[in-house]
């Protein structure tokens, strides 16, 4: 298996569960009877199992080295899509949802550390855009697939079949990805004098709270712009469900893209904040159209590949640059957390919303609001990071 394939197919089967809950929201809620801001809170136990456990996966994922590390993301994965599609209720929708949501927080450290210890310097930005690309090939992979084959046979059907895929990806990626490199030692300090293990760099910092940002706007946005689409706007599941996939079509090559100018021409923290306000051009947008003005949303998928889907991989990307190689998933699992917990918290919020007030545009125009934050919070940033050009091939801790 072709190395940044193993990368790319394993971020799209960590996160694809919440795609499919997404995408096959109509069908679900009709048969097990749920209402918006009960399918809303199952996806936000996959995000908040995610959260919390991408910390202690991270760490584990220093311990027992990348290659187990995403074989058993690939093996969550599948469990919680074949748990899915048996599910009789909602709380076997949970306990499906808690399980997938271990791979959904351990796909970034994992393939960050895959990165870090394999990929040299000069080639990580291409490589950390094509695997975080890989999200975005679950959204496309969801958004077309899902709803032919719920068509063809139902939505239980579906989940089952993407559970066998998962399922083969693991047992390929354990006998064909090769033994991982000697570790390094793990040093005690940060270049900075903060305990490796103390403290978090002020970096990391920033930058978990601009993922619980944009994490809470994304949640909102991406949990419900299907059914939005449906509802508000008289789009077809089908047509739905294309919209969906242009957009992580569109959002693979984003990521791409933007790997490249984070690691050659852009400081990242500057990147990361024009990303997120374009964020909020999407997010206004969506709070603008209406029924007789419906045709404006075929200019959502470009907004969202870039403005909610491509900071990921400039964020991932400056944790692999800055940060040593033993340091990198701790890392990575502190900025899931953010991340993952802003989308667990805005799915029940905004499914709530959404029942109480029968309008979507109150969600969408929060939504504006944190991606405008997150901008902010990035382009006045104080901690002295460098374009990625600058910094040393082989540079251990971090560019300064």
């Amino acid at each position: 298996m072709v190395f940044p394939g193993t990368l790319l197919l394993t971020m799209t089967a960590s996160a694809f569960q919440v795609f499919a809950l997404a995408i096959l929201a109509s069908p679900i809620i009709a048969e097990l009877d749920l209402s918006r801001a009960q399918l809303g809170l199952v996806g936000s136990v996959n995000t908040a199992i995610g959260a919390v456990t991408a910390p202690m996966t991270g760490r584990l994922t220093d311990r027992i080295g990348p290659r187990r590390a995403v074989s058993f993301v690939l093996g969550f994965s599948a469990a919680g899509m074949a748990l899915m599609a048996w599910a009789p209720s909602m709380w076997w929708l949970f306990l499906a949802a808690a399980v997938g949501g271990i791979p959904q927080g351990w796909g970034n450290p994992a393939t960050n550390s895959l990165i870090a210890t394999r990929v040299a310097p000069g080639r990580r930005g291409g490589v950390t855009g094509v695997k975080q690309s890989g999200v975005t090939l679950g959204v496309f992979l969801s958004g077309l697939a899902l709803p032919a084959f719920e068509a063809q046979w139902d939505w239980r059907a579906a989940s089952f079949a993407f559970a066998v895929v998962f399922t083969v990806l693991a047992v390929a990626v354990h006998f064909t990805l090769g033994p991982d490199p000697e570790a390094e030692p793990e040093p005690t300090t940060s270049s900075a004098g903060s305990s490796v293990r103390g403290r978090l760099d002020p970096f990391v910092v920033r930058l978990a709270v601009f993922a619980l940002l944009m994490g809470t706007a994304g949640g909102a946005v991406g949990r419900f712009f299907p059914l939005y689409a449906e509802e508000s706007l008289g789009f077809s599941l089908g047509t739905a469900g294309l919209l969906t996939a242009i957009g992580g079509l569109l959002g693979m090559i984003a990521r791409v893209i933007v790997g490249r100018l984070a690691e050659n021409r852009i400081a990242p923290t500057r990147l990361l904040s024009v990303l997120a306000m374009v964020g909020v051009s999407y997010c206004v947008l969506l709070a603008a159209v209406n029924e007789s003005t419906r045709g404006l949303l075929f200019l959502a998928p470009p907004l969202s590949a870039v403005g909610i889907a491509a900071w990921n991989a400039v964020a991932m990307l400056a944790i692999i640059m800055f940060f040593s190689k033993a340091q990198s998933g701790r890392a990575s699992g502190v900025v899931m957390l953010g991340f993952l917990g802003g989308m667990s918290i805005s799915a029940p919020v905004a499914g709530f919303t959404v029942d109480r007030i029968g309008v979507y545009w109150p969600v969408w125009t929060v939504a504006a609001c944190l991606a405008a934050i997150a901008a902010a919070l990035m382009w006045f940033d104080t901690t002295g990071r460098t374009p990625a050009a600058a910094a040393p091939a082989g540079s251990v801790d971090r560019a300064v």
